[in-house]
């Protein structure tokens, strides 16, 4: 019996490992991991799509702390949505059909019924029009071919109520029970809401609804708008400028919205590495399994260079072209997110706010130009794709402006601000000469007075009208001069080095020119002396000077209206005008020419003969136009020589005249006083 009892369990034990050996095994359910997608575009923020699959099917209910990634070895914090694909997406196509979309509505139509086709077969849609009403065209369905119909009979009307709208999306979707979504397009800010953003913001983290809003071509405080709505409810938002980009923009909400896998990311603490490599471990049922990927990332150098490129000149009233240049070129894998200010005269120059964009960094993307202040343009570019490496960032239109001369004008950017990888920025100025011809240069000649026939005299050519020191002058001056007209030398003013001075006399013309362009030394002087005498002819003379033409630059401003002319008297040897003086009544001065760096002061030096001792006499000093500037002495004199200083303290300066008078006695002496 007992035999009997151990032979049927070694019978037993045999069946079984019989059973064990000829019966298949089921295998042992495999886990499977992959990493793709990964996005360094927004360096340091890196994205990624991870698909985990058990026996080929994606994994549900994914735990993402049994998620790990190392990069180089490092392990990162990871940002993880993981969908359940058996969840039900609710999806609310909430469509601005206002009048002013009209041109764009074909395009929005053929957008949004690719989003209708992207959902999976159990999803369901609605769609929300708001234009002259807010309607809801098409409550939740899961027929495609019925919602593409409704959008194909959408009609352009009515204003802009897309508050009111998106509220009344988000009420639609609280009754469904899966994932909810609206999407949200407009075109223009809101006129005709009853609620406001934050109320809708507020409704839809209620309800847990995610806003994935789409800015057409709006202005950038409403695109700010639209951009909390998506960002304040976990969604995505978009700019769009051209009706083609629509299809774009629908699609990647669509993926969004779709996605079976994990959408991860994480911040890297390394912008400078251009080799990555990526390890994706996930723990899941007692089960591991690991991806490695390794992927070539773009960089961004730590050093960088904003520069401003403007035309040498503009004209009054004419435009031109400046540039933001940026060095070194900014890598066509990395998205550009940077903003600055640029500064310039509003009172020179006028920027329109539109950008020039073709062949630069921003070619055919979205440039804000806004006005913060007096010259001031805040230039921001929004994760701008640079579509070939070039240093040209973006140009601008610059419009001459008139003003009361020509200046020089600067143009620099300030407060750069950059997102992502961080660069040191450097700035470099640029200047532009703008030709302001509304205040005129011109010549003008002194007035003189009648001469004695053996005096010399300088006849000053005054430049005058609004000189700018700092800016180059060119000048070509013909005067004519009378036939026989003997001594007669051209001497350089104040204004210009002498050797900077040319002139040529050709019978009754004279021709001064300053050759090339020279920067003047004051704002106002004389350009060139004419020194005329003495008159060696027995008879009194008269001669006109007479400015033929006159071409004066400082860089733009040429002479207009009248020429100036000047009509000399000279007494002759035999003929008088004026009672001859004996020579030992005279008047002098010294130092001639005096300065202002020496004090502005000159003594007038006069010598009375013995037989007008005790005459009354008078001294002026007249300027350049004859005006009497001073009187330095009026009383009885008695023979012998005399001194009296004169201080030309605060006159300009210029040829001033100390003319000493008694009765019908004249004597004058030409002082010059320069800087």
């Amino acid at each position: 019996m007992k035999h009997l009892r151990t032979l049927s369990i070694h019978a037993i034990v045999y069946f079984v490992l019989l059973l064990f050996l000829v019966v298949p095994r089921t295998s042992a359910q495999s886990l499977e991991v992959s990493l793709g997608e990964i996005d360094f575009s927004q360096l340091p923020r890196v994205t990624f799509k991870a698909c985990v699959r058990e026996d080929g099917l994606i994994v549900q209910g994914l735990d993402p702390a049994q998620i790990v990634l190392l990069e180089n070895g490092v392990p990162q914090e990871l940002t993880i949505r993981c969908p359940d694909p058996s969840d039900i997406n609710s999806v609310v196509l909430v469509l601005d059909n206002s009048g002013s979309i009209f041109a764009a509505l074909p395009k929005l139509v053929e957008a949004a019924k690719q989003l209708v086709d992207s959902l999976g077969p159990n999803d369901e849609a609605a769609i929300v029009t708001f234009g002259r009403q807010i309607l809801l065209e098409q409550n939740f369905t899961t027929n495609k071919a019925l919602l593409k119909s409704v959008l194909d009979g959408m009609v352009a009307n009515g204003g802009t109520a897309m508050f009111s709208a998106t509220y009344r999306a988000i009420e639609e979707l609280e009754t469904r029970s899966g994932n909810r979504h609206a999407v949200v397009i407009s075109d223009g800010e809101d006129n005709q809401s009853v609620h406001d953003v934050d109320e809708v913001i507020d409704l839809a983290n209620f309800v847990d609804a995610t806003l994935h809003t789409i800015a057409f071509d709006i202005a950038p405080e409403f695109q700010d708008v639209m951009e909390r709505m998506a960002v304040e409810t976990g969604g995505v938002h978009f700019f769009v400028s051209r009706p083609s980009e629509l299809a774009t923009v629908y699609e990647k909400i669509a993926d969004i919205i779709t996605e079976p896998c994990c959408i991860a990311e994480y911040v890297s603490d390394n912008c400078e590495d251009t080799l990555r490599s990526l390890l994706l471990t996930v723990t899941h049922g007692g089960n591991t399994a690991d991806d490695l990927q390794t992927a070539i990332s773009p960089s961004r150098p730590q050093q960088t260079t904003l520069s401003v490129e403007v035309p040498a000149e503009l004209t009054p009233l004419a435009t031109g072209r400046g540039y933001i240049n940026i060095a070194p070129p900014p890598s066509t894998a990395l998205g550009l997110t940077l903003s600055f200010t640029l500064h310039y005269d509003q009172n020179l120059v006028d920027i329109p706010l539109l950008p020039f964009t073709l062949g630069t960094v921003v070619q055919n993307q979205v440039v804000d130009m806004a006005r913060i202040g007096p010259g001031q343009l805040r230039i921001t570019l929004s994760e701008v794709t640079p579509p070939f490496p070039s240093t040209r960032l973006l140009g601008f239109s610059i419009e001459a402006l008139r003003a009361d001369s020509s200046r020089n004008v600067a143009f620099f950017v300030s407060d750069v601000e950059i997102e992502g990888c961080p660069t040191e920025f450097t700035t470099v100025p640029d200047t532009m000469l703008i030709c302001q011809c509304f205040r005129a240069l011109d010549i003008s000649i002194d007035s003189i007075p009648v001469l004695a026939a053996d005096q010399q005299i300088l006849v000053p050519l005054r430049i005058r009208g609004g000189l700018e020191i700092g800016l180059p002058l060119e000048a070509s001056l013909s005067l004519s001069v009378p036939e026989g007209l003997e001594g007669l030398e051209l001497l350089p003013g104040d204004l210009f080095p002498a050797e900077e001075l040319t002139w040529t006399r050709d019978e009754d013309r004279l021709d001064i020119a300053v050759t090339e362009p020279v920067l003047p030394a004051d704002t106002a002087g004389v350009l060139a002396y004419l020194r005329i005498g003495p008159n060696e002819g027995k008879g009194v003379r008269a001669f006109d000077l007479a400015v033929l033409a006159s071409e004066l630059w400082q860089r733009c401003c040429p002479l207009e209206g009248e020429m100036p002319a000047l009509r000399i008297q000279q007494d002759g040897n035999c003929d008088f005008l004026l009672r001859r003086v004996e020579p030992s009544l005279e008047v002098e001065n010294a130092p001639n020419p005096f300065t202002a760096q020496d004090g502005g002061t000159t003594q007038v030096v006069f010598r009375i003969p013995a037989r007008d001792d005790g005459r009354h006499f008078t001294l002026d000093v007249l300027d350049s136009q004859g005006r009497r500037v001073a009187r330095l002495f009026s009383g009885d004199l008695p023979e012998g020589e005399h001194r009296v200083r004169f201080d030309a303290g605060t006159l300009p300066v210029g040829v001033y005249h100390a003319v000493l008078r008694s009765g019908r006695l004249v004597v004058t002496r030409s002082m010059l006083y320069v800087r």
